[in-house]
């Protein structure tokens, strides 16, 4: 059998145009599959949790024994915040002479009427400059949560022109999208571990179960009605 030359030509176009197909599916689906951009916001800003210092200053030698009341007040929101996430011992501080060695009685007093025991303080001390208000500072690590970086990245143009190629034909989101709302979720939230897992469901309330299993035998509705008071409109403005 003899192939005329016309229609190897033609095999061969199509062949070559199959190759090409092939060859750009395969570089899009390769492009698609190893793309490193994430396309979510929890894959470009992440919460984190880490241990970081929890810090309170107090310029002290003002109060009348060495502390005033708002500094007290200070105090004992600070012991209640290292009984609650506190993690390790509570460092202080205190300034070499003056007001320093005056006022630290006091704090450790306030701090051990607060809940935190006297062998949990570490104390010591630093020189203070002679001109320089004495401080005496108190701090202690705790867990805290938080997007591992700085908000208000901008590493392509968005812009009319910018280069960033890929969203422009892919509407797909900008870096710094979602970025704010991560951090402050992370600000908010009240316990740094309950975005690592989450906390053990509480008991059922046992009275109530026991009501519904009854009416649920007895064939009757076991949904709670609810009771409403007629409501009124107000009368101001001429309505009746």
């Amino acid at each position: 059998m003899t192939l005329s030359r016309p229609f190897l030509l033609r095999a061969s176009r199509a062949a070559l145009l199959l190759g090409a197909g092939l060859a750009l599916a395969a570089c899009h689906a390769e492009r698609i599959v190893q793309d490193s951009y994430p396309q979510r916001v929890a894959q470009r800003h992440p919460i984190v949790l880490s241990e970081g210092p929890e810090r309170l200053d107090l310029p002290v030698g003002a109060g009348g024994k060495g502390l005033t009341d708002r500094q007290r007040d200070d105090i004992r929101a600070f012991a209640a915040d290292w009984r609650k996430s506190g993690r390790g011992p509570v460092g202080m501080m205190v300034p070499s002479g003056g007001a320093g060695d005056f006022a630290a009685p006091a704090v450790r007093t306030t701090l051990a009427a607060a809940g935190v025991p006297s062998t949990t303080i570490v104390s010591q001390r630093y020189p203070a400059g002679a001109d320089s208000v004495a401080v005496i500072k108190l701090g202690f690590v705790k867990l805290k949560a938080g997007v591992p970086h700085p908000c208000g990245l901008w590493p392509d143009d968005i812009g009319y022109g910018g280069g960033d190629w890929y969203g422009e034909s892919e509407n797909r989101e900008y870096w710094n999208f979602g970025c704010a709302t991560q951090q402050n979720l992370a600000a908010q939230v009240a316990d740094p571990e309950d975005l690592a897992r989450p906390r053990r469901e509480t008991p059922n309330y046992a009275a109530r179960r026991t009501t519904v299993v009854d009416k649920y035998r007895q064939g009757e509705d076991s949904t709670t009605s609810y009771r409403q008071q007629d409501a009124k409109v107000s009368s101001v403005g001429g309505g009746n």
